[in-house]
């Protein structure tokens, strides 16, 4: 069985866990005044059933408050994640208010390291 998807699992997650948020693996254009986008972002395998993944998180939102509770609802999420379902361990390495450079618009980002293990 191959290693879990972690960007396509934790973009999955996060979707049902902000049904009113879309959630991306990349920025549309136009990009909506709510977003969060997941990329994977490194990371790696230790072996063949254990995978390390680097995982970044960007949210966006209309005001600095709005963003910063995204942000902390992302955090929510991502420590929900279910052993049952392959995640061994989530690790919010980091988490900061990141303006937009393009639109300077209130963003954040947030870094994590996702252990996940090969289950059948």
């Amino acid at each position: 069985m191959p290693r879990l998807n972690v960007q396509a699992k934790v973009r999955q997650a996060l979707a049902q866990a902000l049904p009113d948020i879309e959630v991306r693996v990349s920025v549309p254009d136009p990009r909506p005044k709510t977003l969060v986008v997941v990329r994977r972002e490194g990371g790696r395998k230790l072996n063949r059933l254990i995978d390390r993944a680097g995982v970044g998180i960007f949210c966006w939102a209309p005001t600095e408050l709005e963003v910063s509770e995204l942000a902390d609802k992302v955090s929510d999420a991502l420590s929900s994640l279910d052993f049952r379902d392959g995640f061994a361990l989530v690790e919010e390495e980091h988490m900061e208010s990141d303006r937009d450079p393009l639109t300077k618009t209130p963003r954040w980002y947030a870094s994590y390291t996702v252990t996940t293990y090969k289950h059948s």
